[in-house]
């Protein structure tokens, strides 16, 4: 079976998915596949990568590459695709757009499931629908103009955000670039006077931001797996060191952590284990996804913070971590994920 790997990106993701795809790659069992890897550079060149690189997030990972210019003919030639991409363009439908039109089963959720899971915004709407509770939130839109408004539910508009916050919920608060993930454009506000100044600089990622409750909360994560029959694995739980767990934390600190099972009641886990279940319903997922929730210490309230439907594959990412807990390794894992898009 000829399988393309895809990694890298135009996203602020970009060093991640690389890593992921190297990890990935080693995984592969090349008695079953016959791989190819195809990289893109944060230009949106794209690269056929040359089978004797062996490290995708080493400096020297389009060394001899060749520039894949017929992208159509190029994907049609295979039999599946798993895009390691995480982020825009990779993560948020736009590349699983390309697939369908180009006619090739891939990995994971399909357009509109990505597209509504990477959108911060539309996920609150689909998920309270769903009657799954989320932490207090309000939406900010940056107008073409660069105006920030209040999009209230109604889809009015209000120009004064500091008043509407601290009226709402107050500081602190998180503010979070919607469609942005690896917590990139992620940032925690402790004072009034820092909530415009933090807006503008969420507003680089995105045009649509998310201002949401600060929760004094263990960070706790969930993967799910399957199609129509959806499995999902024990709890896991963020260890971070520092006050929430950011880009560096995840990737570059080594004193951030992660425990399976999450040192948190039984009851609970089951809790979170039916709801990520729900949850990933409610987007009309498929394939996989990480489920991220909160658990409030000081009121016990549980929370959904987000789905990601693409997660991270490094050999630190809590998504196969906790599959490989449930009993799947990681190489039966790529072996079922690939079934799984020919299932569709």
């Amino acid at each position: 079976m000829k399988l393309l790997l895809v990694c890298g990106g135009q996203s602020t993701e970009h060093s991640v998915s690389r890593m992921s795809c190297t990890n990935i790659r080693k995984k592969i069992d090349d008695t079953r596949y016959e791989v190819t890897v195809l990289g893109i550079d944060q230009e949106g060149t794209w690269y056929h990568l040359d089978d004797e690189v062996k490290d995708y997030a080493s400096d020297n990972w389009l060394n001899n590459a060749k520039e894949v210019k017929e992208i159509f003919e190029f994907l049609r030639s295979f039999d599946v695709i798993f895009p390691v991409l995480h982020g825009m363009y990779g993560e948020d439908g736009t590349i699983q757009g390309l697939f369908e039109m180009a006619g090739v089963p891939y990995v994971g959720c399909r357009v509109n499931d990505s597209a509504n899971a990477m959108d911060k915004v539309i996920t609150k709407k689909l998920i309270d629908a769903a009657g799954i509770k989320q932490v207090p939130s309000l939406y900010v839109k940056k107008r073409f103009d660069d105006e920030f408004v209040i999009v209230n539910d109604d889809t009015t508009e209000e120009k004064d955000i500091v008043k509407k916050v601290m009226d709402t919920f107050g500081v602190p608060c998180f503010i979070k670039a919607s469609r942005s993930g690896s917590s990139v454009g992620c940032y925690k506000v402790n004072k009034k006077e820092d909530i415009l100044p933090k807006l503008k600089e969420a507003g680089q990622y995105d045009r649509k931001i998310l201002i949401e409750k600060s929760i004094n909360a263990t960070e706790l994560e969930c993967a799910v797996l399957g199609n129509d029959d959806i499995i999902s694995s024990r709890v896991g739980q963020i260890l971070p060191h520092g006050e929430f767990y950011t880009f560096e934390s995840k990737y570059e600190d080594e004193e951030s952590a992660t425990c399976i099972p999450a040192r948190v009641d039984q009851s609970i886990q089951d809790t979170i284990r039916k709801e990520a279940v729900r949850a990933f319903k409610a987007i009309d997922g498929h394939g996989l996804a990480r489920c991220d929730f909160f658990l409030d210490k000081d009121t016990g309230d549980l929370y959904l913070n987000e789905l990601n439907t693409l997660p991270g594959f490094t050999n630190i990412s809590m998504y196969p971590q906790l599959m490989e807990d449930f009993g799947i390794s990681q190489e039966e894992l790529i072996n079922r994920l690939i079934a799984l898009a020919l299932e569709r």
